[in-house]
Parts: structure tokens; sequence; C-alpha cells
């Protein structure tokens, strides 16, 4: 393990994780606590973080002032000072105001993980206020010592619209626990059919995600309206599979008015169902940065068949040959794809692994940081 310590900054409840961003959050920095020390300051409503590496403070309100400029400013720099800390790291831009205002004092570079362009994400989801988000964003990470993204196009649009000099700018990439292909579970499909009668003898098609966040609700309503239908028509067999929690009753009618379509609700452990299923639906239209069930499914070496939108992030070089994507909104395209996808051998590469597992992402975000000389304000 290296001898540095980071402080790290995250805005909001990660623990227990119950969506793939908290994963990402917790997964990530389990890995750096495995490769230096990392203490994390957190909100008071996060659970239990025993089984991480990490040690998790809990200094931050979970209401809405943790938002206000210098906040917790004190505490955080006691604890910076107590563990000799070398480095600031701050997921989102959301603490920034305190991030900056630590650094300076301490005298130390600080640097931000943008998850997704906030400003965009706010602007395609109709949000009045993203031009706020657009100059604060703009403003802190223009600040930063290094800005971490996940998508390489976030990257570039930061550096063309934000005015970031491309030296301080780095992809870290939303990863996986994967190092390499799991091995097969040759019984996975006969052991969810048993308990949910669907037809195991036929590909599984799946979406997975929170189904309250509306870019989700979104990619459901696509599946059903637009791409189940033609499925149908084209005469092959198959099985729709939508999982996640918060999903509408609304919605729940739908799938069980759809032919073959299945809603199978929260799936608390979700490598068996991952092992069974065949090919994942990524039809998403909006919101931004990596879509993080794509990186699972490519991680289980799945077929995944995307939008154009839903593959944002997502190295193709690394997820050949079993990343699928077409032109966004060509429905027919997408149906093609999914019945081709049928008929395919996945083979992810070790390329795959060597670029989204999160050893090696941990170990690229501390040689950033080691070779950073923080800059004078």
């Amino acid at each position: 393990m290296d001898n540095c310590t980071i402080i790290s900054l995250v805005p909001y409840r990660i623990l227990p994780a119950t969506s793939g961003g908290h994963l990402g959050i917790a997964d990530l920095h389990h890995h750096l606590g495995l490769q230096c020390t990392d203490h994390m300051i957190g909100t008071e409503s996060n659970g239990d973080a025993s089984k991480y590496s990490f040690t998790l403070h809990k200094v931050f309100t979970a209401g809405k002032q943790r938002y206000m400029p210098r906040y917790k400013l004190a505490e955080v720099v006691a604890l910076a000072k107590q563990y000799n800390a070398r480095y600031i790291y701050c997921d989102h831009p959301y603490m920034a105001f305190t991030a900056i205002a630590a650094s300076r004092k301490l005298g130390i570079p600080w640097f931000m993980r943008s998850h997704n362009i906030e400003s965009e994400r706010f602007h395609t989801m109709g949000k009045p206020w993203w031009r706020l988000m657009f100059a604060f964003e703009r403003y802190a990470m223009q600040q930063a010592d290094g800005v971490f993204f996940v998508a390489p196009e976030d990257k570039q649009w930061a550096e063309q619209h934000y005015k970031l000099e491309p030296a301080r700018c780095h992809i870290i990439p939303y990863g996986t626990n994967l190092a390499q292909r799991p091995a097969s579970m040759p019984g996975a499909k006969a052991e969810v059919a048993a308990d949910t009668n669907i037809n195991p003898n036929v590909p599984w098609i799946y979406f997975l995600g929170a189904l309250d966040y509306a870019p989700n609700t979104q990619a459901i309503e696509h599946i059903l309206t637009d791409i189940a239908p033609r499925l149908e028509k084209s005469g092959k067999q198959y099985e729709i599979l939508i999982a996640g929690k918060n999903l509408s009753e609304a919605l729940q009618q739908r799938i069980k008015d759809t032919p073959h379509a299945h809603y199978m609700g929260f799936i608390p452990v979700l490598d068996t169902f991952l092992k069974a299923c065949d090919i994942m639906l990524n039809p998403v239209m909006t919101g931004g940065g990596i879509k993080t069930k794509a990186v699972e499914a490519l991680g289980y070496n799945k077929m995944v068949v995307s939008s154009r939108i839903g593959a944002a992030g997502l190295i193709p070089e690394a997820c050949n040959p079993n990343l699928l994507v077409t032109t966004d909104y060509d429905w027919d395209a997408f149906t093609q794809q999914i019945i081709a996808a049928m008929d395919m051998q996945p083979a992810i590469t070790d390329r795959f692994y060597d670029t989204y597992n999160w050893d090696k992402i941990a170990t690229k975000i501390l040689s950033v940081m080691k070779a950073t000389v923080p800059r004078s304000r």
C-alpha cells in the first residue's frame, strides 16, 4: 500500500448502495483504499462502511445546507491535518467551494471527479436552472488541479465549453470489480426460470436500472412502444426482462400487457440473473455521463444493443465486439441489431478489463495525483 493519504468529499448518501452511481463511488474508493489511505467525508445518512477499505467520517448533514459555500470547512481541514492528507478528492462539483478553500488552507492539490456534465444533464432533462449549474460547474473545474471524467465525450465537451487545460483533464471511467470474464453458469437460466416461469429456451433480453429515474423510465417506454412490437413482428422467439425498483404501477401494467415482457422487480444479488440473460437493451435517450449498467453487462460478457446517446462514454475499442450501437430513435435498426445479437457469440476481450477494472482505475488516479503540482491561486 502507498503511504499517501486522500481526503475524499462525497456529497450524498452512497451506503447502502442502491444504484449504479452509489456502487461506482463506493467501489472506486474501496479500491483506492486498498492502494493508499482514503478518508471519506460523507453525509450522516450513510450506513455501515465496515466492509470497505476506506474510512467513512459522517460529517455532512443530509440537508440542503451542505451545498453552502465552505460548508464544514473547519472539520474538513482538521481531518486533513490529523491524517496528514496529501490530496483532496471531490465527487461531483457540489462541494467544490469547500474543496477549494481546504486546498488553499492546506497547500495541497484538489481533484474533482465529474460523473457527467451536470449542466448538460439538467439541460436535456428540461431543468430551468441548468445555466446556473453551467456557471458553477465551469468555475469548479477551472479551479481544480485535475478533473477526472468518466467519458471521453465529457472531457472533450468540458475542454471546449469550460475552457479547461487538456493537461488537467483525465479519463477515469466507471469500472467493474471483474478482472476477467466471469465463469459461465450453465444452470443460471434454468434457475431463474424455475422461480419465474419464463421460457428458458429462447434469448433473454433485459433492461436493468433505477426505474424511478426519468431517463430509465423513458427507456422502458421505448422498449414497450417502439421495440417490443417490432420484435413481435419479426417472428423471433425471445423474452424481455425488466428489473429494478420503484417502477410505476402504470408501467408495470403495460409490461403485463406486452407479450413476452416481464417485470422482475428489484434483484438484490445480480450474479445469477446477469449470467442467465443474453442481451442488454440500452435505449437511453437523455441524461449524461456513462450508463453504468452497460459497463456491468459488458463485464459479464453480454451483448449490448444501445442507442448512440446510451453508449456515450463507452470506449468502443475496449467494448468491441460486444457493443452494437445504432442511430438514436432508429427503432428499426435497433431491433435489427437485437436480432443480429441473438445469433452472435459474445467475446469481450482482455482490453475491456485492462480499461475498466477498478484496481487499474485506482492505480491511474494515484499516478495522476502524484504527478500533479498544486497551482498557485
